[in-house]
């Protein structure tokens, strides 16, 4: 009975998993060409990502509250309970990082308005200049 738990527990826990994936580098600097990222931001945006979540696109910190592959803070951005990007912060720990991006520009935007570089919003930006 305990081995019939264990592994349905573990088939579970595998399908929780799967809607993630790891990027390569090259990966991801392709996704954010794709959507029309500035090719001058690329490596800062690369590093971003390698420093906070290893690339990893179903990245979830439960102590800070950041989400997916550019670790989007649920504070202010994602719902619930913030609302800033109008996206639910489960929709960022998938395997499209469309809605991550779309959401880290507008964060770069929003944090360019109150302090001189929008990059600063990501704690690991200071290990990316």
């Amino acid at each position: 009975m305990n081995a019939i738990i264990l592994s349905l527990a573990l088939a579970l826990a595998t399908v929780l998993v799967c809607d993630g994936r790891i990027l390569s580098p090259s990966q991801f600097q392709k996704e954010l060409r794709r959507n029309n990222v500035p090719e001058w931001m690329i490596p800062t945006w690369t590093c971003i990502a390698e420093h906070e979540s290893h690339f990893d696109t179903a990245a979830w910190n439960r102590q800070s509250g950041d989400h997916g592959i550019l670790q989007i803070s649920e504070l202010y951005w994602c719902y619930p309970p913030g609302k800033g990007c109008g996206v639910n912060c489960n929709a960022l720990r998938n395997d499209d990082i469309t809605d991550d991006i779309k959401c880290a520009m507008h964060v770069y935007k929003e944090t360019s308005k109150m302090k001189k570089n929008g990059f600063s919003a990501w704690v690991t930006y200071k290990y990316c200049h």
